[in-house]
């Protein structure tokens, strides 16, 4: 797929249990390119989560950042339903080294973590940036334990650290994935 043209059904919502909660039941959500339109309701549905406020962003300033992200034709996928918006993913996809493709941002509300939104969000960002050189890349903070076992579950492995990269006192952990050759 080109670059912000993945569109998916998610059929999941969460808060689950997976022992306890069929996916029959679950409120389909659907991933998209985000518009213009979309950016205040997403910054507002994300911006309480700790990750942004651990680096001080607002609903106003994430959707400042999502504004620069489509100006700039980058990448940026949103996951809605019902209920309005409840996950991003922001890519580019060439760039890390010039070859690789780089997630800026997988965010989705606490709501859905666990219910497989996220994987999606991650497959649209992989199919989005079709097959880059260099494999994807990403940084994840030290202190977002769950985001490093998520990643590495899925084939991403941490390959370096940054520290003070994007907060003074957090390092960010630089995960890769190479690419699959045929």
């Amino acid at each position: 797929m080109a670059e912000n043209e993945s569109c998916c059904t998610v059929r999941r919502s969460g808060p689950i249990s997976r022992r306890s909660r069929n996916r029959e039941d679950l409120m389909p959500a659907v991933i998209r390119p985000a518009t213009p339109e979309d950016l205040p309701a997403l910054a507002a549905a994300l911006a309480p989560l700790p990750l942004f406020k651990a680096y001080g962003l607002d609903a106003t300033a994430l959707a400042g950042r999502f504004r620069g992200a489509l100006d700039r034709g980058e990448g940026l996928l949103m996951a809605s339903d019902e209920s309005g918006p409840v996950g991003v993913c922001w890519f580019l996809t060439r760039g890390t080294f010039g070859t690789g493709a780089y997630l800026r941002t997988l965010a989705i509300r606490e709501d859905r973590h666990g219910s497989g939104l996220g994987a999606q969000l991650l497959a649209a960002y992989e199919a989005g940036c079709g097959e880059p050189p260099g494999g994807y890349f990403l940084l994840t903070s030290d202190f977002n334990e769950g985001a490093q076992r998520f990643y590495q579950r899925h084939g991403y492995r941490q390959v370096g650290q940054l520290p003070g990269f994007a907060a003074p006192g957090v390092t960010e952990f630089v995960f890769w994935k190479p690419r699959v050759r045929g």
